[in-house]
């Protein structure tokens, strides 16, 4: 394929990603009545308009490979694993991005915007793995998950993302410190069977959108005490109330979902069964097995990439990858928890010092390293922000166009010029600090994924290249797949690496937690130097830090917490954060900003655009709506169902606004 086909294929997608950003207004709804759902329960039927039926198969199950075991299944306590399409929530999006209905029928909330009271379905089970009924799911369920969440001795996560319910960080303290808690006091009730309240601290503008993340998920009292410590271990140590059921679970082999037969919404579920098979060499085994038709789904790798967009049969069974809202950037330590022969004493040193980062932030070739994902437009990915364009907007501007980060936003920051410039300043403070030359950058890598083993190549070879052997060392090391995260991330034992974050609801908020000290998972910046008050004892209001040390007064996250404290002028509130992204990303280079998810080319039996479609939360992970294709879907049917879903989106969102109804975007 030519480049300047991908290129306009690119355009393309430019111009839908710009169309959903113009959709995403500010301006708070006046209405309290839920929004109209055009899918369901009302016309049950409904399928979403860019179905080619004729090209839909007969079958109705998919098969895939995992290469990465599931090291915790319980969504009350874990970060990752998200079991979407096992427990539904309260609302979820439909293929169009429009907040509906789900476990909740309908929803008000109140005049000021805290209290927010949703009529729960009724006649929904619970259901075992093995398909047997076990309970209705009540309101009750939401008040369990919440307190099981917020009981310290669980451990779980997402505790703080629990904390814009009223009384539940106060109740959280209790928990961690030892003493006495009243669940009464937290502001999450279930009125009756099916009406669940909500009170919140604040009126936060995105309240709704977070009620797809799973800690707003159900959970089951009596079945969580039947199993103790055991509960969701595994298939049989879970409940389900959502489209599948995992029938069977064994590690390293398979994972079985099946159609849940009581599921609420079955006249969307056109798939009945996804089986799961382990290949720890699933990313190399899996485009023959796609093209032998073993398998309904392969990432087609770089190294390939150019075979089979030759190849015009292989290029027939092959589409672009849908955009994401997943930023990718490298982080600076300033928790070196490594051994002793990387040097950690030094590194504190150099990372600690602004010339130093801004030396590797403009020695660092953002184009050059997204081509190991994508090397045919690889500028169409590169973004210099977090929150990536298109999220959000603020009075018809994209919040990346704002006044406080446009300039950086819209620039280039690879400049070996400007990268040793600022390397003469670093020597010079560092020495007289001193440090020792070079300096090594310990960077970890994922041995699972040949694209982190390629990142890393790239990173070392143009770090070094481009500042000298004698300012830098960069040492590489890789580790096991499982638990890679935990060894390597959250356990500081890295100088600068690679990670990712989506958001858990719509708002730039939710770009910042993992670098502020209330999550605590990924990032240290809160352990800078010279960026907040430390002490050895605890202070009020005081964080404790991975150290073991006390931590208070920290710069980005006041700066973060005056702008969550603007809840009514939604253009003032995405300023403020616009604001701390620049202080984060520009002006202290605390973070590397480099791509958006989205990148590369794919085989898939399954529309991108039947799916259901949100830039946060669960939906995304969920099943509804889709049928699987004969032929899976090649570049011109997913670029011609794009314009379809492009224009659906408009008409739909047009006749909800005629309507005067509230389509679910804030609220």
């Amino acid at each position: 394929m030519k480049r300047t086909k991908l290129l306009a294929m690119l355009v393309c997608i430019a111009m839908v990603l710009a169309f959903v950003a113009g959709c995403q207004g500010t301006d708070a709804p006046a209405k309290t009545d839920t929004p109209a759902n055009p899918n369901t329960p009302a016309n049950p039927d409904a399928t979403p308009s860019v179905t080619p039926q004729a090209n839909v198969s007969d079958e109705t199950e998919l098969t895939y490979l995992f290469s990465s075991d599931v090291t915790d299944w319980n969504y009350l306590v874990a970060t990752s694993n998200t079991p979407a399409m096992y427990i539904d929530s309260l609302v979820e999006y439909d293929y169009l991005g429009l907040c509906q209905p789900c476990l909740a029928e309908s929803w008000t909330r109140s005049e000021d915007g805290l209290v927010w009271t949703f009529k729960i379905r009724e006649g929904v089970k619970w259901m075992t793995y093995d398909k047997q009924e076990y309970a209705e799911v009540t309101a009750q369920d939401w008040v369990t998950s919440a307190q099981y969440i917020l009981d310290a001795a669980n451990a779980s996560r997402l505790a703080d993302m629990m904390f814009t319910i009223a009384g539940a960080e106060e109740y959280y303290s209790k928990s961690v410190a030892g003493e006495e808690c009243d669940f009464s006091t937290v502001g999450v009730k279930a009125l009756d069977d099916y009406t669940l309240e909500y009170t919140l601290k604040a009126p936060v503008p995105y309240f709704l959108s977070s009620l797809t993340y799973k800690n707003f998920f159900p959970a089951n009292a009596q079945f969580i005490a039947e199993c103790g410590d055991m509960f969701s271990t595994d298939h049989e140590t879970m409940l389900y109330c959502g489209e599948f059921i995992m029938s069977n679970y064994v590690p390293q082999q398979i994972i079985e979902s099946e159609l849940n037969p009581t599921y609420w919404d079955m006249a969307n579920m056109h798939i009945t069964k996804i089986t799961e098979i382990y290949n720890a060499e699933a990313s190399t085994v899996e485009p023959e097995m796609y093209l032998r038709g073993e398998v309904n789904s392969c990432d087609v790798p770089t190294e390939q990439l150019d075979e089979w967009l030759n190849d015009p049969e292989k290029y027939d069974m092959i589409r672009p990858c849908r955009p994401s809202f997943y930023a990718y950037y490298y982080m600076f330590n300033f928790y070196p928890n490594f051994d002793e022969k990387y040097e950690p004493e030094n590194w504190k040193l150099a990372v600690n010092n602004v010339n130093f980062r801004k030396s590797i932030l403009h020695a660092f070739d953002k184009v050059a390293m997204v081509e190991v994902d994508d090397p045919y437009n690889a500028e169409a990915h590169v973004q210099n922000t977090v929150t990536p364009a298109d999220f959000i907007s603020a009075a018809g501007v994209d919040y990346t166009q704002l006044d406080a980060i446009s300039q950086f936003a819209n620039s280039t920051t690879y400049n070996t010029d400007l990268a040793n410039e600022y390397k003469a300043k670093a020597i010079e403070e560092l020495t007289a600090a001193g440090a020792k030359f070079p300096i090594i950058i310990y960077t970890p890598y994922n041995t699972g994924s040949t694209y982190d083993t390629q990142r890393v190549q790239v990173f070392e070879q143009m770090l070094e290249r481009n500042l000298g052997t004698d300012y830098i060392d960069v040492i590489t090391e890789g580790y096991a797949d499982t638990d890679y995260s935990n060894s390597t991330m959250r356990a500081g034992n890295y100088c600068i690496m690679r990670s990712t974050w989506m958001a858990d609801y719509l708002d730039p908020l939710s770009y910042t937690d993992p670098f502020r000290i209330v999550q605590n998972r990924t990032n240290f910046i809160y352990m800078a130097e010279g960026f907040c008050k430390v002490s050895d004892t605890y202070v009020e209001g005081s964080y404790e830090g991975k150290d073991g040390r006390y931590y208070y007064d920290i710069v980005y996250d006041n700066m973060v917490e005056e702008a969550n404290s603007e809840y009514v002028d939604l253009n003032k509130r995405y300023d403020l954060f616009a604001e701390c992204e620049n202080w984060l990303v520009n002006e202290m280079c605390m973070v590397i900003p480099y791509m958006r998810g989205g990148t590369g080319y794919m085989g898939s039996s399954l529309m991108p655009f039947e799916s259901q479609y949100a830039a946060f939360g669960a939906s995304s992970g969920r099943y509804k709506y889709q049928y699987i294709y004969t032929d899976g879907i090649n570049t011109e049917e997913y670029y011609e169902a794009y314009e379809a879903w492009q224009e659906e989106r408009a008409a739909k969102i047009a006749e909800l606004d005629a309507a005067g109804k509230v389509f679910g975007v804030d609220y």
